[in-house]
């Protein structure tokens, strides 16, 4: 009786659980679906303001570009990195979000010796600052101009600063 009790106990569950995550795949695909067509989704939100999970699509955005960069970052340095993997020969569209196409760019255009690339990928695909800096150094020896990706990129985003304990957007506390 009680291993019967203890099958239905976890069989029971495992269905929630099962049935949770079978949901969750649902909504993102429904969402990413609506995305791509377009078609605006309904929230509680008032008509012309936003809800504190979503950003404006109006002026610049706030980045999430920390370092060591990885994917999933995105903003102002991002950007910048995109823009300067395209001198280099990669072929990226410059939205400012890392992803899996932005991470490979690194490898194959990056200009970074192996050991560099080879020893990031065995810390969790990190970039880190100094090769960060070494990838933008390689592109602006190719002609590539800082300035004008800079000015691009602060079209769409605001640059992440830290600043001593502080995390300011645009000298704005946060």
């Amino acid at each position: 009786m009680k291993k019967q009790t203890l099958y239905i106990i976890g069989g029971s569950l495992f269905g929630i659980t099962m049935g949770y995550f079978a949901f969750k795949i649902y909504r993102a695909n429904r969402d990413k679906k609506n995305a791509i067509e377009g078609v605006t989704i309904e929230n509680e939100a008032v008509e012309g303001t936003i809800d504190e999970n979503t950003q404006s699509s109006v002026g610049a955005k706030e980045s999430r570009d920390s370092f060591p960069l990885k994917v999933g970052s995105y903003g102002y340095r991002v950007s910048l990195l995109q823009s300067a993997l395209n001198k280099l020969g990669a072929s990226l569209t410059v939205d400012g979000k890392m992803g899996a196409k932005t991470y490979d760019a690194i490898g194959e255009h990056g200009g970074l010796s192996w050991f560099d690339w080879a020893s990031l990928g065995l810390y969790y695909n990190k970039l880190g600052k100094d090769e960060y800096k070494e990838i933008l150094q390689n592109a602006t020896n190719e002609g590539w101009s800082k300035e004008q990706a800079e000015g691009v990129a602060s079209a769409d985003w605001k640059e992440f600063v830290m600043s001593g304990d502080d995390w300011v957007y645009n000298n704005l506390n946060m």
